[in-house]
C-alpha cells in the first residue's frame, strides 16, 4: 500500500507545469505584448503623419486652382481661414491635424502674394522628407501665424512643405 501511495504521488505531480514554468511563459507573453503595442503605436503615428502629407498636398491643389482663377494666392492670417476660400469650391472641407484635430500652418508673401508656404508637424521622420530642401524663412515678409516657420527650418521639427510658384 505505501508503495502505491508513493507512485500516485509521483503520478500527480509529473502532470502539470511547475509554478516556475507558468511565470516563465507569463511573462515571455507579457515581453510579446509590450513589443507588440510598441510597434501599434508607432504605425498609428505613421498613419497620422501619411494624413497630414495628403492634407497638405490637397490643400496645395487647392490653392494652385485658386491661384489659376485669380492669378495670386489667398491672403488670410490663419488656416482656419482659408476654408471661406476653398470650401466647398476647390475642396470639401479644411483638413484638420489627425491627432488634435487642430489646423496646419499657412503663411503667404506680401510681395506679390505669388508665394505661400504650407505646412505640418510630423511625428515620425519620414526619410523620404528628409533629404527634401526645406525652405528657408529668412526675409520671408509674410506672416507667420503660428511662429513655427523659424523652428520647423532649425531642424527641431519634422516638417513637411510646399511652396507655392514664384513669378
Amino acid at each position: 500500500m505505501n508503495k502505491r501511495h508513493q507512485k500516485g504521488l509521483a503520478l500527480s505531480s509529473s502532470k502539470g507545469f511547475t509554478l516556475v514554468e507558468l511565470l516563465v511563459v507569463i511573462a515571455i507573453i507579457g515581453i510579446l505584448a509590450t513589443l507588440l503595442l510598441l510597434q501599434l503605436g508607432i504605425a498609428r503615428q505613421r498613419a497620422r503623419d501619411a494624413k497630414r502629407i495628403v492634407d497638405i498636398s490637397q490643400t496645395r491643389t487647392a490653392a494652385e486652382l485658386y491661384f489659376d482663377d485669380f492669378g495670386f494666392y489667398p491672403q488670410v492670417a490663419t488656416w482656419a481661414a482659408l476654408d471661406t476660400l476653398f470650401v466647398p469650391k476647390y475642396m470639401t472641407q479644411r483638413p484638420q491635424d489627425p491627432l488634435n484635430a487642430g489646423n496646419y500652418t499657412y503663411n503667404y508673401a506680401y510681395s506679390g502674394l505669388t508665394k505661400y508656404h504650407m505646412w505640418a508637424e510630423l511625428e515620425q521622420a519620414a526619410s523620404a522628407l528628409k533629404s527634401d530642401a526645406d525652405i528657408d524663412s529668412t526675409g520671408w515678409t509674410g506672416q507667420a501665424t503660428s511662429g513655427l516657420v523659424e523652428t520647423c527650418t532649425t531642424g527641431v521639427l519634422d516638417c513637411v512643405y510646399d511652396q507655392g510658384q514664384s513669378q
